[in-house]
């Protein structure tokens, strides 16, 4: 990853997941031209598929030619490696992910992978040992870890908890979610590896948090709360060599017209984007 001297510059500001989107895309566009639209807009996108399934080579290198080299990669990690819930997976588990983003390294174009652990991956010696395990299996490669369990970063706990990640080398994914006490985590602002800084957006719908991903990510961003997050992100910039920041909460298309906002507040929106589409009625999108 090239470093900018700027830190303004630093900053990568996309969504999770490029498939539905409500309210982005043209209605006539195709499915293959999406991720080409996309990229008009913002400098980096999550895969999110690949936490369902291992990508083909093929389909990583048909996003790569569709799309400009400046836009870069994050990959999640596939669930077989965050959601186990008895006998923690292979190694051939880890060779055969790692494997399969080979063409986004080849082309400079790999960002980091995310860890994203399930609410019941809490801190106990078993996971803090898988946590050891991941960074030796992903020794080669940028990764970062998000809690959902509040264990790991409530008071008494969050100072070992970066600690631990610091010690590892990995990327602590900050992730900004409804406060619900003994169960949510609080959006701590650290970085624990400066070469990347990594954050998640997933709105703060506290009423609709249990009810699935429909209204999960049904949460559109004040002005006010998108300065607040421009102030951390630009602290987070003096620290590490690069900020990549997620929109999560894209249930009925708030995410992409707050970070379209929060580019312009922190002065990294393209020069020119064409105008949007109007914004449709609400639709439910995969995403996590």
């Amino acid at each position: 990853m090239s470093e900018p001297a700027d830190p303004a510059a630093r900053v990568r500001i996309g969504i999770s997941s490029w498939g539905g989107l409500p309210g982005f895309y043209p209605t006539s566009i195709k499915p293959a031209e999406k991720l080409a639209w996309y990229a008009r807009f913002f400098s980096v996108v999550e895969v999110n598929v690949s936490f369902y399934r291992l990508v083909r080579a093929e389909t990583y290198e048909t996003w790569l030619a569709t799309t400009p080299s400046s836009l870069m990669f994050d990959v999640k990690a596939l669930g077989d490696l965050t959601h186990f819930r008895d006998d923690p997976p292979a190694d051939e588990t880890f060779a055969a992910f790692r494997a399969s983003y080979d063409p986004l390294r080849e082309a400079g174009r790999f960002g980091c992978v995310l860890f994203q652990f399930p609410p019941r991956f809490a801190n106990t010696s078993r996971s803090r040992a898988y946590l050891r395990r991941v960074a030796a299996e992903m020794s080669s490669d940028l990764t970062a870890i998000e809690f959902r369990n509040h264990t790991w970063l409530a008071p008494e706990s969050a100072e070992q908890t970066l600690s631990l990640l610091a010690e590892l080398g990995l990327c602590y994914a900050i992730a900004d979610e409804p406060q619900i006490p003994n169960d949510t985590v609080p959006p701590l602002p650290a970085v624990t590896n400066p070469a990347l800084a990594y954050v998640r957006l997933h709105g703060r719908n506290a009423s609709g948090w249990y009810r699935g991903r429909g209204d999960r990510y049904d949460y559109d961003y004040t002005d006010a709360e998108l300065a607040a997050w421009a102030q951390i992100i630009d602290g987070l910039a003096k620290e590490a060599r690069q900020v990549h920041v997620l929109f999560n909460n894209n249930a009925r298309g708030a995410g992409t017209h707050n970070a379209m906002t929060l580019a312009r507040m922190l002065g990294v929106a393209p020069s020119a984007t064409p105008e949007m589409p109007p914004a449709q009625a609400r639709l439910f999108e995969e995403g996590d």
